[in-house]
């Protein structure tokens, strides 16, 4: 029986993806590097701390490669401020199951402030039971740790459960969480490993909440 469906927020719930492609445009435009956001920014994607990093002394010259990020930064966050892009289906899903009493969580790597911001602005914040952020935990997607600490602030089962992920990182976090997934892509098209580690791959929210409509919802009643 589905008890809770829990979100990511970044490329899920918000556009946030393509203000960071449009803002390394920007960045990549003043030092004379263009076109960053089809060429750098879709290869951070879903990497690791480790690998991100990796790739930017590959790609970006070392002497300003601390300015260009700094300004890509700034100009991702001001034009995050001014306006938050919500992703089709959100309040359709958030709607379906308020309506199915199924309780909503939240579990992103960013950090709370950030976080809270974003959804106040986009008046969904006070429809989550729980909100848990990147610096609450001390182990970043694709490590588990943030979907069995929801899980168990929830008081529920694993098999109770589904979460909803843009990225391979998140796909990969919930199914080491033994969680079933069902994935959103936004700006990476998945792989054969992400059709493993989910239950299906949709094109929108719309679609996530029909499959939970038919397949977790209507089938536990019948």
């Amino acid at each position: 029986m589905l008890e809770l469906v829990i979100f990511d927020v970044d490329g899920l719930m918000i556009d946030t993806e393509s203000v960071w492609k449009e803002a390394f445009d920007k960045a990549g435009d003043k030092y004379g590097i263009p076109d960053l956001g089809d060429t750098l920014f879709p290869s951070l994607i879903g990497k690791r701390l480790e690998d991100e990093q990796e790739l930017l002394d590959r790609l970006l010259p070392s002497d300003i490669q601390d300015k260009l990020l700094n300004d890509w930064r700034q100009m991702g966050l001001s034009s995050l401020e001014k306006e938050v892009p919500v992703k089709p289906g959100l309040n359709e899903m958030l709607d379906f199951l308020e309506q199915h009493h199924i309780k909503m969580a939240v579990a992103t790597t960013t950090r709370r402030d950030l976080t809270e911001q974003r959804l106040k602005k986009i008046e969904v914040y006070d429809r989550f039971d729980y909100v848990l952020c990147g610096d609450e935990v001390t182990k970043r997607k694709p490590d588990p740790e943030i979907y069995l600490s929801v899980l168990k602030k929830m008081n529920t089962k694993a098999e109770n459960a589904i979460v909803l992920e843009d990225s391979s990182v998140g796909v990969e976090a919930a199914y080491r969480a033994g969680i079933d997934c069902i994935q959103v892509p936004d700006l990476i098209a998945p792989t054969e490993v992400q059709k493993e580690q989910t239950i299906c791959i949709v094109k929108d929210l719309i679609e996530a909440k029909d499959y939970i409509k038919e397949n977790r919802v209507h089938n536990a009643t019948k």
